[in-house]
């Protein structure tokens, strides 16, 4: 009752006020109160007792780490690492910090974030903004981890014109996820493979060159889980290829998926002026991710894990996704549109759902969906 309360409050008031300004001041805004918040026992106490909901029934194995519930912060969000001292207490069982390069970047021009409020969505376009893998390192060296709490790193390569070249793009890659694994940074790493807001867009989306990228990358002998995050706007066919590679490379897993590139997508209800850049979240990703993971379930089985991510605004649309194959599920736009009570909700909403199917754990809900039909 108080996290339903939470949410009404927050949709009937507090989003109606914090959408009257812009969406990327208010961005800023909510990362500098949510680290002050952080940086104290006491905050990380209050916020606990508000927003966390706990459930044994969530907790599962995934590539030799445990993860104490399955919903995690998407990269995208916490670029600088600076919120993984409150995230854990509002009730996260991880968060993907960045995505982190090589060298840092200030960003591509502003305006990088607009709201498409018909469609519950946003316009992104920062283009891997980040303060770079050295100053993540001296961020994070130190972090006192709580108890259970999972951190991912999304590593990418630098946004500039020299990275757009195949090979140079590959070696900044390595270098980022070098400088990271030597220093002993974060539980696992997911590779950001799918920014399109970079120069030279997506350049390892086709098996050829993916294979040149994970040929590299293995080079550094990793033993933490790796995933890779996966564009959302390929046919299945040309998706199912890349996944071959990735499975001959024993990646652990995938994530599903990065933004919407088509802005002819019906389910994007609102005018988006020209002069914006970038490409959506929310739920005009919801579709085009379902679809994805419960074809690379089908297809790769154990192979490989799904962290599934797209238009999750409920505790129906992430159950959905668990249902498809997804083992954990990532979200950013459903807490901005619903409030950050979400997490607890879900988490709430995932242990009914499995209590009304008589399931004993979350991971007997994995891919269910599939198994049924078969």
């Amino acid at each position: 009752m108080k996290l339903k309360i939470l949410g009404y409050l927050y949709q009937n008031l507090f989003r109606k006020i914090l959408f009257l300004f812009d969406p990327e001041f208010i961005h800023d805004t909510i990362t500098y109160l949510g680290k002050l918040i952080g940086s104290t026992k006491p905050g990380q106490q209050i916020t606990e007792n508000i927003f966390f909901y706990k459930s044994n029934k969530l907790g599962q194995d995934i590539s030799g780490i445990h993860f104490a519930n399955p919903i995690g912060l998407s990269a995208g969000f916490d670029k600088d690492a600076n919120l993984v001292n409150i995230i854990p207490f509002v009730g996260f069982g991880f968060i993907t910090v960045g995505t982190v390069t090589y060298q840092p970047y200030e960003g591509n021009p502003k305006p990088r974030l607009y709201r498409l409020k018909k469609s519950q969505a946003l316009v992104v376009n920062y283009g891997l903004k980040n303060i770079g893998a050295n100053k993540i390192v001296e961020k994070l060296k130190n972090y006192k981890k709580p108890e259970k709490f999972i951190l991912g790193i999304s590593v990418g390569k630098t946004n500039c014109p020299e990275t757009s070249e195949t090979k140079r793009g590959a070696e900044d890659y390595l270098n980022c996820l070098k400088v990271l694994n030597d220093n002993k940074i974060g539980d696992f790493y997911e590779i950001n493979i799918s920014c399109p807001n970079t120069f030279g867009g997506e350049p390892f989306t086709t098996p050829d060159k993916l294979e040149l990228l994970l040929s590299r990358l293995t080079t550094l002998n990793i033993s933490k889980p790796i995933f890779l995050k996966m564009p959302i706007n390929l046919a299945w066919e040309e998706f199912k290829n890349l996944l071959d590679v990735t499975i001959t490379y024993r990646i652990n897993g995938v994530t599903i998926g990065n933004l919407n590139k088509n802005r002819k997508d019906p389910n994007i209800k609102d005018e988006i002026p020209e002069y914006i850049k970038g490409n959506i979240s929310g739920k005009p990703t919801y579709k085009l991710s379902n679809d994805l993971i419960r074809e690379t379930y089908r297809y790769s089985g154990d192979k490989l894990k799904i962290i599934g991510v797209g238009g999750v605004f409920s505790p129906e649309d992430a159950y959905e996704k668990i249902k498809l194959g997804a083992s954990l599920v990532g979200l950013i736009t459903g807490m901005i549109y619903q409030g950050p009570q979400l997490i607890g909700q879900i988490n709430d909403g995932l242990e009914k759902e499995l209590n009304k199917n008589n399931l004993a754990n979350l991971a007997q809900a994995i891919g269910s969906e599939l198994h049924f039909k078969a």
